[in-house]
């Protein structure tokens, strides 16, 4: 059962989703990164323990390689259900897919420790999956992210990405549609067309950069060594991806991963990806959003929602730099 209720000041969305308190997990209630030795349901042989599949990759001999299916322990479905709503307050049914897509067949890979060819199949999966996602109309927003690291948010340590889409657009996607909307309004020109000018020019906070993408530390980076991966050209549409495009998004994000846990020793972190939302026809830029969990939101940034971060992005910059 999945609710979408309303916050009745704010209006502020919040999922209820009492499947996902049923999840497998693989880490200790204290967050640290111990490894248990359960059987995985994403390991080879182990199918049966999960939803049938909906995208597979295979190898020459016919064994999987890239493999997604439905979220067993989902925090949105497509099962309507009437229920109860206090008169006092707004609620709806949480209607929405919500998928994994297993990156290796490999337990114990990380991310940053797979060969681009297989980081191009995970990319081809998800993209293949979004698209079929997209066909539902009442599906509005699709979010598409990794988890790695108890911090992170992973129930289970077997790489993997998820897929989560949703019958409303969430607030933080339509304020950021909406802001560049106001950008342009103002200024005539794309806000992540003139970071990517901007950057370039000063140099100070550019990570990488290849023939289609550039990497940056943002200039206002909540996060300690957070990181944005943004196409040159403007391209509005992250399922729009070319074979060819996904290949030098690879050829960036590998480095990238690799020196993110080759520095900080295999970091709980989250990749997010910001696209436009289905059938919206505002202007957007898409782009990639890498942040690292070295600190813990406390008191200040909880109440007031605004984040203090003890690094410069400068310095992350420097630190982060990939050849």
């Amino acid at each position: 059962m999945s609710e979408i209720r309303y916050d009745l000041i704010t209006g502020k969305r919040v999922i209820i989703a009492t499947e996902r308190g049923k999840r497998p997990y693989d880490f200790n209630v204290n967050y640290e990164e111990k490894k248990n030795n359960n059987t995985c349901p994403f390991c080879p042989g182990n199918e049966e323990m999960t939803p049938p599949t909906l995208v597979e990759i295979k190898d020459k001999k016919g064994n999987w390689l890239v493999r997604g299916f439905e979220n067993k322990f989902a925090a949105v479905n497509r099962d309507l259900k009437s229920f109860e709503v206090p008169s006092l307050y707004k609620a709806e049914y949480g209607y929405g897919v919500a998928e994994v897509i297993v990156e290796s067949p490999e337990h114990d890979v990380t991310f940053g420790s797979l060969s681009l060819g297989q980081m191009q199949k995970v990319f081809m999966a998800i993209i293949e999956r979004y698209k079929k996602i997209a066909q539902d109309d009442k599906i509005k927003y699709i979010q598409v992210f990794k988890n790695f690291g108890a911090r992170g948010g992973a129930s289970l340590e077997h790489g993997h990405w998820q897929i989560i889409a949703t019958s409303f657009i969430p607030d933080v996607v339509e304020k950021e549609v909406t802001g560049i909307q106001e950008y342009i309004k103002k200024k005539g020109k794309c806000p992540y067309c003139e970071i990517v000018k901007c950057e370039k020019e000063e140099g100070k906070r550019i990570i990488g950069e290849n023939e289609n993408f550039i990497v940056i530390a943002p200039y206002a980076s909540q996060y300690p060594y957070e990181s944005w991966i943004i196409p040159k050209e403007h391209q509005e549409r992250f399922e729009e991806l070319k074979e060819e495009n996904i290949a030098n998004l690879t050829e960036i994000l590998k480095p990238l991963i690799e020196k993110y846990e080759r520095e900080f020793n295999f970091p709980p972190y989250n990749i997010v990806v910001h696209t436009v939302p289905i059938s919206d026809i505002r202007n957007y830029h898409w782009h990639i959003e890498i942040i690292p969990r070295l600190t813990v939101a406390a008191g200040f940034e909880l109440g007031t929602g605004v984040y203090i971060n003890p690094v410069p992005p400068e310095l992350a910059a420097s630190v982060l730099r990939i050849e």
